[in-house]
């Protein structure tokens, strides 16, 4: 167990691509707390597209190394690794993503002023369509995340 972890952490600070898409997002983040928000709150679609790209490439580094698409693709022999891939990566991004974003939203942002929003209200309306738009950009992130990983899995 402790080697697997090892492992993980190894991969997941040793891969350039990674820390630079994770510093960036971090700096925009920032950036945009400290500068933007208070002008133009709804500036946030980088942050979001980083955001699903970052959590992507950990997520997949996470199941990689934890040999959870060979699992999958043993149990479902229909389903080649690349797709299983995806779709890890989607619902990494789904679940953890919401989970981590919001909280960060309600209990870090207030520390430092801002005012948290909620994920998004239904019904789906132009003036509460910014969380809809921010899940799409997240996705598209994690999609091209996954466009670039390279079909083995590295």
């Amino acid at each position: 167990m402790r080697r697997t972890l090892w492992k993980l952490v190894k991969s997941l600070i040793l891969d350039r691509r990674l820390l630079s898409a994770g510093s960036l997002l971090l700096t925009l983040v920032f950036l945009d707390l400290l500068f933007l928000h208070p002008i133009v709150p709804e500036l946030d679609v980088p942050q979001h597209f980083l955001f699903g790209f970052v959590l992507s490439e950990v997520v997949s580094k996470t199941a990689d190394s934890i040999a959870l698409q060979k699992l999958l693709v043993r149990r479902y022999p229909k389903r080649d690794p690349r797709r299983m891939d995806l779709l890890l990566r989607l619902a990494g991004f789904l679940v953890l993503g919401g989970l981590l974003w919001e909280s960060t939203e309600r209990f870090v942002f207030p520390i430092f002023g801002a005012v948290p929003d909620p994920l998004f209200s239904l019904p789906i309306t132009l003036t509460n369509i910014d969380g809809t738009i921010d899940i799409t950009m997240g996705a598209m992130g994690c999609l091209l995340a996954w466009y670039l990983a390279k079909p083995d899995g590295g």
